[in-house]
């Protein structure tokens, strides 16, 4: 069958559309109207660009939306996008409407003001790549546990002796924690839910000095991200220096405590440095464990300084199904060593659930 793209449309102006196609081919399409609302209406960016799939017959059978962004790339904050909600329903997955859909956002790419266009995807990898995306690599899943007990059923599966053992087992991974050795440094202190206010901006800027491309974290961003989000309740957590400035932030979700694991998750983070950063991970840890967290985890892709630090605080690593791909615009090719390099990179859950 032969696939065309419409010509791309700001979200509004195909509403129905959309939603209808949320509605059939997305496994949240119940929650389509909130996400819609959240995602493509009250976003502080301009408006999301989207792409329709029709048939011969002209019917619409698929989209795809390119949200802008405003993102560091290099050295200064550039007009970017984030590929995301590719979708075409389940008789025409054949691979060629989709990738006619990608191509049209790397064409309108290569016409615009946008540094780069990134998704992240479990799925559409194959269909990204051959639309123009090269690769980056796999997110990282980081796993931190605090309590054992469920760790130990498939070998103790007496309750009782099961318990006395995890005991044991915790008190050693309490013992051996960074974080129960490691105090704030001198004149800090933590703060807990504090207002995305003008402060982070400044935190933004210190921040961004480690990343060479990562996704702007002023407080608009984290407001509308975290602060309107339709489905879940964020916390956050950041640590203040001695003079009142905000030096490292983490954006988590605690989990119910009723559930069998409750695992907490890190869905974003902004350090100043290794020190903050530090700092910020050790007083996380210690508040999720007197919580009764059974541990906590998080999806990352990109920074040496971020992952050095999951590292030393025992997080163990394992590749998750989401992959990072990147398009870049042409007048940037000549800095693609620099710029697609996955090390410079700062990618969190907060991107991966686009």
């Amino acid at each position: 069958m032969n696939y065309t793209i419409a010509a791309p449309a700001t979200a509004a102006d195909v509403k129905d559309d959309l939603l209808r196609l949320m509605r059939s081919n997305f496994a949240w399409g119940k929650q389509a109207d909130a996400w819609y609302r959240w995602g493509y209406e009250q976003s502080p960016y301009p408006s999301n660009l989207c792409w329709l799939v029709e048939t011969e017959a002209h019917e619409r059978v698929g989209f795809t939306a390119l949200m802008p962004r405003r993102m560091l790339v290099g050295d200064r904050v550039c007009e970017a996008g984030q590929a995301a909600n590719l979708n075409v329903a389940a008789e025409h997955r054949n691979a060629l409407a989709a990738v006619k859909l990608q191509r049209a956002v790397v064409a309108h790419v290569d016409r615009s003001e946008m540094a780069l266009a990134f998704g992240i995807t479990k799925n559409a990898v194959a269909v990204l790549c051959r639309a123009g995306y090269r690769d980056l690599g796999g997110m990282s899943r980081w796993i931190k546990l605090f309590r054992t007990e469920h760790k130990l059923a498939r070998w103790i599966p007496w309750k009782w002796p099961r318990r006395v053992a995890a005991a044991f087992v915790d008190l050693g991974l309490r013992l051996r924690a960074v974080e129960t050795w490691r105090p704030l440094p001198s004149g800090w202190s933590v703060l807990l839910d504090p207002p995305f206010d003008e402060r982070f901006d400044k935190l933004w800027q210190t921040a961004a000095t480690n990343f060479s491309v990562a996704t702007e974290r002023g407080s608009e961003y984290l407001n509308w991200r975290f602060g309107r989000d339709p489905q879940l309740q964020y916390r956050t957590l950041a640590v203040q220096d001695s003079d009142g400035r905000l030096r490292g932030s983490v954006t988590y979700l605690f989990p119910d405590p009723e559930e069998e694991l409750a695992l907490a998750t890190i869905v974003d983070l902004l350090p100043a440095d290794s020190e903050a950063l530090d700092a910020v991970l050790a007083a996380l840890c210690q508040r999720l464990r007197r919580e009764g967290a059974v541990g906590v985890q998080t999806l990352y892709f990109g920074s040496t300084l971020v992952e050095a630090a999951l590292g030393r605080f025992n997080f163990f690593r394992r590749e998750s199904e989401f992959r990072v791909l990147a398009y870049l615009h042409p007048k940037f090719r000549d800095r693609q060593a620099e710029l697609l390099d996955p090390a410079g990179w700062h990618v969190t859950d907060a991107e991966a659930k686009f």
